[in-house]
């Protein structure tokens, strides 16, 4: 029996408007500056979530007594902790390393790399962008906020772990909405640009990058990390054997969705701000 469904979430969804939020910031980015900020600030809070997700499949993978198999009779091996915690660790992999590259990309260096680009694309060199993108206190204290959504540096009991699940699969849920947003927001309004970044390739690391391949990706991509954290969800209530009642563990769940809810929604808010 299912724990967790979209539908469970579909209330939070249907008021939310950080998406919303997201299209007039980059609809509203006229000048260079404006929409290079706005995009350096959305390039640093997506830098929370790697690590955080990180994080939060070691937590679970180490709760070796949390989640077991009550069907198996072999104790030693009855322990489903890693089962859980590689549906979670599923995003993990393309946060780190993109399948689809042939080197190591990871999304942190993708994201750079289309920022970067964007920049040459304006005219400005790597030392001019130090003054012209500016990351606002909202964003610092957005990413702070995702660092202790996912539990980064905190001891985590169980309504705390199961918090960060629902935390963690309001991000994939919202993401895949944000990126489309995202790159038809930049289509719309940069058509050039975008044009350009497609047919270029950009040095971060040692490696060249494809400028725009990180807007690009995350248009599908988070769609299949939603359904792995609400299957990681649902594994980690089918093997949890910790004391609490079904629904106690779900409102856990549910909590960490909408504080998620509530981190973007305010992020994004404050997104396209002087």
């Amino acid at each position: 029996m299912l724990l967790l469904t979209k539908k469970d979430l579909e209330p939070v969804l249907a008021t939310h408007r950080g998406t919303q939020a997201l299209q007039r910031a980059v609809e509203g980015a006229a000048s260079p500056g404006a929409i290079l900020s706005v995009m350096g600030r959305y390039v640093q809070f997506n830098s929370a979530f790697g690590p955080g997700l990180a994080n939060l499949a070691g937590e679970i993978a180490a709760r070796q007594g949390l989640f077991r198999d009550k069907d198996e009779p072999l104790r030693l091996v009855a322990d489903r902790a890693a089962e859980v915690a590689s549906d979670f660790f599923y995003a993990a992999v393309d946060e780190f390393d993109d399948r689809l590259t042939p080197w190591r990309d990871t999304h942190r260096t993708l994201a750079q790399a289309t920022l970067k680009a964007m920049g040459a694309y304006f005219g400005y060199t790597p030392h001019q962008l130090n003054d012209v993108i500016r990351i606002n206190a909202a964003t610092e204290a957005a990413v702070a906020r995702v660092h202790d959504g996912y539990g980064i540096g905190v001891g985590m009991d169980d309504a705390r772990l199961f918090r960060a699940m629902g935390f963690h699969t309001g991000s994939e849920v919202l993401a895949d909405a944000e990126f489309n947003v995202l790159d038809q927001g930049l289509r719309k309004g940069h058509a050039e640009m975008v044009e350009a970044l497609q047919k270029s390739r950009v040095a971060i690391g040692g490696q060249e990058h494809d400028a725009y391949y990180w807007v690009r990706i995350h248009t599908s991509v988070e769609a299949d990390h939603f359904d792995a954290a609400l299957k990681g969800v649902n594994n980690a209530a089918r093997f949890y054997s910790g004391g609490a009642d079904p629904t106690v563990v779900k409102g856990w769940v549910l909590g960490g969705f909408r504080e998620f809810a509530h981190v973007q929604g305010g992020f994004m808010d404050a997104l396209g701000e002087n």
